[in-house]
């Protein structure tokens, strides 16, 4: 996700998630997946708990949504084709359907199944805010429409699984999802998954006695084998958050499959909240530190390493510390593995600690115009001493989860050969959006331009291409290796 400011609420260089509904990044695909609900799926939910059936909708309510939003793609897309799809006859056919919706969930799902047509990045509901309460939940682990809405269990609606996705406190790990199982890939210290012994490596199986896998299974179904590594580990991580406190029934499957039941409560993540227009509040955090000579065998080189969340403000003087504490590192290695995006800008003042003369980091190509990002070198810092530009080898690692403003900032300083990408290919979500506010107060986020490199290749639907292909095995997680991490490492050891 990216975000400059405009004259529109903000354009957003956002991916792979609305923080709600899979957060910066989610494509208009993953928002049909979770946010469509069929009558009959509503129903069923209903009779099998006492969650009430909530916002009612008139018509005209439902229309003025629909409307507004089809308006708005009509007038602000930077394709005047719509991708190749008739724009037009896309509300002449959805249109009855939203007009007999009586719920704003099912308006939502229309709607989102309208921005599926378009087959790109950056569409999506965000749903009002104060709407997101328990209420408004069914309770199901995954939030994706199946056929056994009717084995849904009243034990299943507890208050903490009413408010599964609906917070910003985590279990303190990462998903993957390897050979179609959600693998924990990465465990942060001291977090509720440490301290209750996982290890990465282990295979999540079942969420609140559930089968992981059949929510896969699922996904996989309503998306494509492709597309899973993006949406299914959004899918995965939105639901392992919640409230701080609210707990969780997980169960692990270890390196010879024997089975591990824990209950875990969720802690606050490390880092900041902050918003940023229209947008839910997101969380925002950065590491940074260097390798450890015995575990990588540095022979000699001194290598450092920054990690952040997202790509919001309060990361701007945190990097700026960061590249201070590590102006004399023989190379620095940045991982931007499920850093979904955030504001562009940041993306182009983040790229002058790392050239030494000035650059274009591509172009945005809007309706009728163009805007170039033209990076100048750092010459101050923000307490105005002078700090030269790092000019030492930089590696960046990358993922499926890596989207955004993260292939805007890897995707630009690897076009003009600055630095080398190890991992694998990032989402490909590199569209600029606008949020804009529908009649219900739900937010519209929809693409109003493309990015191209100044090498002349666009990172939508393609994504950033590792020069190093390395990707993480379930065996490797089991040994605590990181070889992509690894293999960035060494080759700054042996960088000239």
């Amino acid at each position: 996700m990216g975000f400059i400011r405009s004259k529109r609420r903000c354009i957003a260089f956002c991916a792979a998630t609305l923080t709600f509904s899979l957060l910066t990044g989610c494509t208009n695909k993953c928002s049909s997946v979770r946010t469509s609900e069929t009558t009959q799926a509503e129903t069923s939910r209903t009779e099998a708990s006492p969650v009430p059936v909530v916002n009612q909708i008139s018509s005209q309510e439902a229309l003025a949504d629909f409307d507004a939003a089809w308006n708005l793609i009509n007038e602000t897309h930077f394709d005047t084709t719509f991708n190749g799809v008739d724009w037009a006859a896309m509300r002449e056919e959805y249109r009855p359907m939203s007009q007999a919706a009586t719920t704003r969930a099912q308006n939502r799902g229309v709607i989102s199944r309208m921005l599926n047509t378009l087959g790109q990045s950056h569409f999506g509901i965000i749903p009002e805010a104060e709407e997101t309460t328990p209420s408004d939940h069914s309770g199901d682990a995954f939030k994706v429409d199946t056929d056994d809405a009717d084995d849904i269990t009243a034990s299943e609606h507890s208050t903490d699984a009413l408010l599964d996705g609906m917070g910003n406190a985590d279990l303190g790990m990462e998903i993957l999802i390897i050979d179609q199982r959600a693998v924990v890939s990465a465990i942060r210290e001291d977090g509720p998954a440490d301290l209750a012994g996982v290890h990465t490596g282990w295979v999540l199986s079942e969420f609140r006695n559930r089968p992981v896998s059949n929510e896969i299974e699922q996904l996989i179904d309503a998306i494509g084998e492709e597309l899973i590594g993006i949406y299914g580990v959004a899918q995965l991580s939105n639901n392992l958050r919640g409230p701080e406190g609210s707990t969780v029934n997980l169960t692990f499957l270890d390196a010879d499959e024997n089975e591990h039941n824990y209950t875990i409560s969720r802690v606050e993540r490390p880092g900041e909240a902050v918003t940023f227009g229209n947008l839910p509040p997101m969380q925002t955090n950065l590491d940074w530190g260097w390798f450890d000579d015995d575990k990588y065998n540095l022979g000699g080189k001194k290598i450092g390493y920054i990690k952040f969340s997202v790509w919001m403000m309060p990361i701007a003087l945190k990097f700026e510390q960061a590249m201070i504490g590590l102006k004399d590192a023989d190379g620095i290695v940045i991982d931007l593995r499920n850093n979904p995006g955030g504001i562009a800008g940041l993306g182009a003042g983040i790229a002058r600690y790392f050239i030494d003369e000035k650059q274009s980091l591509g172009t945005m190509q809007m309706r009728g115009q163009e805007m170039e990002f033209n990076v100048s070198p750092i010459i101050v810092s923000r307490s105005g001493e002078r700090l030269k530009p790092f000019t030492n080898p930089v590696a960046i690692l990358t993922n499926q989860g890596s989207a955004s403003t993260s292939e805007f900032f890897a995707g630009g300083l690897q076009a003009f050969g600055r630095v080398e990408v190890f991992g694998t290919r990032s989402a490909g979500m590199a569209l600029a959006a606008a949020m804009d506010k529908l009649p219900s107060g739900d937010v519209l986020l929809h693409a109003i331009s493309d990015y191209t490199t100044s090498a002349g290749n666009t990172i939508e639907a393609t994504g950033v291409i590792p020069e190093h292909p390395v990707p993480v095995t379930r065996e490797d997680l089991l040994k605590g290796i990181d070889a992509p991490m690894q293999a960035a490492a060494e080759w700054i050891k042996y960088k000239d």
